[in-house]
């Protein structure tokens, strides 16, 4: 898996104001942790880091390049975002890899062809699970699972079990569904419970909702300064 670079360098203040203003400059603090170090907070740069979230490269490797630090490379354990504007970030958490151990990641799950289902049979194509969580070695970590659902026919699906990825370990139950197809009344009996109150609570949000929750976002941020170096590898 390709190594990404990106310009990273040690946090040298602390506080709401504080971070408000290396935002405006182009900075998302963040923190670098692993085990057997001392957490660190740490700023990253903005638009280095949205070039990666827009290529979808978020479970490659991350070289943060800091001074003084031998060795640099992460994966992404958790970012912080505004709840509406998912461009803009608030606070990134990076878990330091040793190349020789192996790390629990989450990896895309990418949904491939056209299921005969669809095709020939009117069904509805549903997949579920969107991300799968994968123990492996560093650089065994795939980049997506790609799940072909090309042969699925009405009523048929794909499990976690039928999956397998060469030097991967898949944590995930095996009998979670990853695709399957359904006949269309079956999709739309299915639809109004979840789908029409999530969008409900949306709607009610609103632009003062959203500011709420921004400002919940700055909070998190805030406490994740506080973290202590005994924080547990993930």
């Amino acid at each position: 898996m390709e190594i990404i670079n990106l310009k990273a360098r040690v946090k040298t203040g602390s506080g709401k104001s504080y971070n408000r203003k290396i935002r405006k400059e182009g900075w998302i603090p963040a923190v670098y942790y692993g085990h057997g170090m001392e957490t660190k907070h740490i700023e990253i740069d903005a638009r280095e880091f949205a070039a990666i979230v827009r290529a979808n490269k978020t479970t490659h490797l991350i070289n943060l390049n800091l001074p003084d630090e031998k060795d640099t490379s992460t994966v992404i354990k958790e970012i912080q975002r505004h709840v509406l504007k998912d461009n803009i970030f608030y606070h990134v958490d990076f878990q330091r890899v040793a190349m020789d151990e192996k790390i629990t990641v989450q990896c895309p799950v990418h949904i491939v062809g056209t299921a005969t289902g669809v095709k020939d049979e009117s069904g509805i194509l549903q997949h579920p699970k969107r991300a799968l969580t994968v123990e492996c070695l560093p650089v065994d970590i795939p980049e997506h699972v790609e799940i072909d659902v090309s042969d699925l026919h009405m009523g048929e699906s794909i499990h976690v079990k039928d999956i397998s990825i060469p030097n991967v370990e898949i944590k995930d139950s095996e009998e979670e569904v990853l695709a399957v197809v359904v006949h269309p009344q079956a999709a739309i009996e299915e639809v109004p419970v979840s789908a029409e109150g999530e969008e409900g609570a949306e709607g009610e949000e609103g632009e003062e909702g959203a500011e709420a929750k921004e400002g919940k976002k700055e909070a998190d941020s805030e406490k994740s300064e506080g973290k202590q170096s005994d924080k547990s590898d993930k």
